[in-house]
């Protein structure tokens, strides 16, 4: 079973981070797909638009001037404002598909999904009219959503896959048939370890190179890398995510400072603490400093760390790599390595729209640097180095 984002009802979609003028647009084009709007219908007036979408006046003014502009809507003086059919309207909308996995137990409240929609919408306003199908397997490791993929390709422009939404294989196929098809497509990190075009990645190795030079320079001695080894974590994404950070903290280390890395075979709290638990009866000195590389395991650690007597961060600083979100979700009581949700999802628009464009001319793939946020999980002189 595969989940539309585009179908109506759209309960759910109001829950989605997007700005106001990002709500109007999305209105609007709604609108404009309906069957009885293929002639024209006036619009509401600006003040009844910005009371039904929770906005104000000059909102909606604004994304009318926007329309009127690209020949989607039509003021008449003494009349009212009418939308234009694809028919009637100077400029085509692009049609991009998106392959996304969506959380059955989130449905559309995922926070990563969240961020990475909120960033297409200013790509979509400042530049080509775009309506959005999004294409969402509720677990990941089936191919449910490969048929509904391939449905839409002869309407698509092109498509963007985003993590985990297809298993290799799968993502392998639905790419090549677009492609081959002259729809482009661009994906959200790297489909393969070798692959160097048509994608958009966060840049752990920068922020871990970082890390490791500031616990270098506040005398930090023994540090872990916690990862984990389950299946999903083999993915390319998740391969050059582990590789960067463990590259880049242990090229800021040097010599005189070890490095271990620590893995375990499940995730979930339970399974890090275990883990955690079992390195610090292992006996020798415990660790000063712990990167972990799923934010989600960073409680269980905690607990070990606990019951063991360490202090989190008078005796032990702990940094987690959190993968897609919003700054402003997290808590200050922790230390991690954000991943820029929004900055990534508006590149990989604006690469998208780059290669239609230019007829599917591959473009090279590009890393966006995390920043650090937080600060409660690390000690003051490390907080003031990373700039927290």
């Amino acid at each position: 079973m595969t989940t539309r984002l585009d179908e109506p009802p759209p309960a759910g979609l109001d829950n989605l981070k997007l700005r106001p003028s990002e709500k109007v647009l999305r209105y609007l084009l709604d609108e404009l797909d309906r069957p009885e709007f293929q002639q024209g219908a006036r619009l509401p007036s600006n003040r009844e638009l910005a009371r039904r979408l929770d906005v104000s006046v000059p909102t909606v003014q604004s994304v009318l001037k926007k329309l009127s502009r690209e020949g989607r809507i039509h003021t008449r003086h003494g009349s009212g404002t009418y939308l234009l059919s694809q028919a009637q309207s100077t400029e085509t909308p692009l049609r991009v598909v998106i392959a996304a996995l969506l959380h059955p137990e989130e449905k559309l409240n995922d926070p990563g999904l969240n961020a990475i929609i909120s960033g297409f919408m200013p790509v979509a306003l400042m530049s080509h009219p775009t309506a959005f199908i999004g294409i969402a397997p509720e677990k990941f490791g089936t191919d449910a959503s490969v048929p509904a993929l391939l449905a839409e390709m002869p309407r698509a422009d092109g498509l963007l896959i985003l993590p985990y939404a297809l298993m290799p294989k799968d993502q392998e196929r639905v790419a090549a048939e677009y492609e081959a098809a002259g729809k482009p497509v661009v994906h959200l990190n790297p489909p393969a370890i070798n692959a160097t075009a048509n994608f958009v990645a966060s840049d752990y190795l920068v922020a871990a190179q970082r890390l490791g030079q500031v616990w270098r320079e506040t005398g930090r001695k023994r540090v872990v890398l916690f990862a984990i080894s389950q299946i999903y974590e083999y993915t390319p994404s998740s391969q050059l995510r582990l590789m960067g950070l463990a590259a880049g903290i242990g090229e800021a280390l040097g010599e005189t400072v070890s490095l271990q890395i620590l893995t375990s075979k499940y995730s979930g709290a339970e399974a890090s603490y275990e883990a955690m638990k079992n390195l610090l009866q292992e006996g020798g000195e415990a660790p000063d400093a712990i990167l972990v590389a799923m934010r989600s395991e960073v409680f269980g650690i905690k607990r070990a760390l606990h019951e063991h007597g360490l202090r989190v961060p008078e005796d032990v600083s702990l940094v987690s790599a959190e993968k897609l979100s919003q700054p402003f979700e997290k808590t200050e009581s922790e230390t991690w390595i954000h991943e820029p949700a929004v900055a990534l999802s508006a590149a990989l628009m604006g690469m998208l729209m780059e290669r239609i464009e230019n007829k599917g001319r591959s473009v090279p793939g590009v890393y966006l640097a995390g920043g650090f946020f937080g600060g409660g999980s690390t000690r003051p002189q490390e907080n003031k180095l990373l700039g927290l």
